[in-house]
C-alpha cells in the first residue's frame, strides 16, 4: 500500500487530492470510499490504471491531525 497525506478536499465533499510519500499528486472521489476523509488525515491507499488516468482505491485513515483554533 501506499502512503499519503490528504491536501485538499472541496467545499461540496465531492472529491479531494492526496500528496503521497513520492510527493505525487492523486485526484480521489469521496463517493467512492467508506471513510471519513478530511484534511491534512495520514492515509494508506492503492492506485490502479483505469482508462482516466490514476483512481485511488482502498484509502484507510491511517491517523487524522486535529486542528484546535488559536
Amino acid at each position: 500500500m501506499r502512503k499519503g497525506t490528504i491536501c485538499y478536499v472541496d467545499q461540496n465533499g465531492v472529491h479531494g487530492i492526496i500528496k503521497d510519500e513520492n510527493e505525487q499528486k492523486i485526484q480521489f472521489f469521496l463517493m467512492d470510499h467508506q471513510e471519513e476523509i478530511r484534511l491534512n488525515d495520514k492515509i494508506s491507499f492503492e492506485i490502479e490504471l483505469t482508462a482516466k488516468g490514476l483512481a485511488t482505491t482502498k484509502i484507510h485513515v491511517v491517523s487524522t491531525i486535529e486542528l484546535t483554533p488559536q
